[in-house]
């Protein structure tokens, strides 16, 4: 078996340090290990600090008049709305300051991450606490994770893992982390899945702009074999799809849809039990802009390998 140096983010500790080890080991850090979110998606809010202090002004006044009344199949769109205003704030603010956190009491962003909160969104009550120093009236209490998921905002990064198995990601705040589920596949696999929105992309076209998203599932007792085949289906990939070249060591496929305009990429990462995919999937333009986060997404996804 070759060995190599790599490192390895210690499980317990966080504490990264340098050892040698197998290189079928890859999976559990993808090349290179973790590392910072790149700035490159940081660039061309969807609208002007001016024109989105306005929006932000605009649809809290609707959200209090009209929020409690909205039609659940409307309060998806509701909560990407929101995240467009976070979404510009965030990259005015790494464009004055560098940083995608603010030093200070910043109002507009504490307004969002009540909102979001109120809407559910998965972590949004931590990033609420940790801006605002006074409770606002009408929050509710945080969403409640299914038992098999974890959760902790760690600085400016979310850590998302999993109790059944080894696995954690970790990923921007302003990400929007919009479902976690455990359930049984057709096939018969227990199954988790978290969904994970990006920040947003005009579109090629230049009509309008939206989130990427990344998917992360896990079957802890699948065998690769069976695993890979029902989600490559499910995902509307093919063999003939696969990429000559790997995606940070790891099996990569993908597709574009012309009809659809939609671009949709599934790589496999070798676990030391179970099986994984993590798709990546964005309309023209939104897929481009935002694939430098998905590459961090992987670049910082450990999962525990075979004993």
């Amino acid at each position: 078996m070759t060995k190599g140096f790599m490192m390895i983010r210690c499980w317990n500790t966080g504490v990264v340090m340098g050892v040698t080890v197998a290189l079928t080991l890859y999976a559990a850090v993808a090349s290179g290990g973790p590392r910072s979110y790149s700035a490159k998606p940081l660039k061309e809010p969807v609208r002007d600090a001016a024109a989105n202090a306005a929006e932000f002004t605009k649809f809290n006044n609707w959200l209090n008049t009209n929020y409690e009344s909205s039609p659940p199949d409307r309060r998806q769109a509701l909560k990407e709305h929101l995240y467009s205003i976070i979404d510009s704030h965030i990259k005015q603010l790494h464009e004055r300051q560098g940083v995608t956190y603010p030093s200070d009491s910043d109002l507009l962003l504490s307004g969002c991450y009540m909102w979001a909160a109120r809407m559910g969104v998965y972590g949004a009550s931590m990033v609420f606490d940790r801006l605002s120093t006074v409770k606002a009236p009408g929050v509710k209490p945080p969403a409640s994770l299914p038992d098999s998921f974890k959760l902790t905002l760690d600085g400016d990064l979310f850590v998302l893992s999993s109790s059944v198995d080894a696995w954690r990601v970790t990923f921007p705040y302003y990400f929007m982390l919009g479902d976690l589920r455990d359930f049984e596949t057709t096939n018969g696999l227990r199954t988790q899945m978290a969904i994970v929105s990006t920040g947003f992309g005009r579109h090629v076209d230049g009509k309008g702009y939206s989130q990427a998203t990344i998917m992360v599932v896990f079957s802890p007792a699948a065998s690769a074999s069976v695993f890979d085949e029902f989600w490559l289906e499910k995902f509307g990939l093919t063999i003939a799809d696969r990429l000559p070249e790997p995606v940070q060591l790891m099996p990569a496929y993908t597709r574009y849809d012309v009809k659809s305009k939609m671009h949709t990429e599934a790589v496999f990462p070798k676990t030391g039990s179970g099986a994984m995919v993590i798709a990546y999937m964005g309309l023209d333009g939104t897929y481009q802009w935002n694939r430098p986060h998905f590459e961090d997404f992987l670049a910082n996804l450990l999962v525990k390998s075979a004993e």
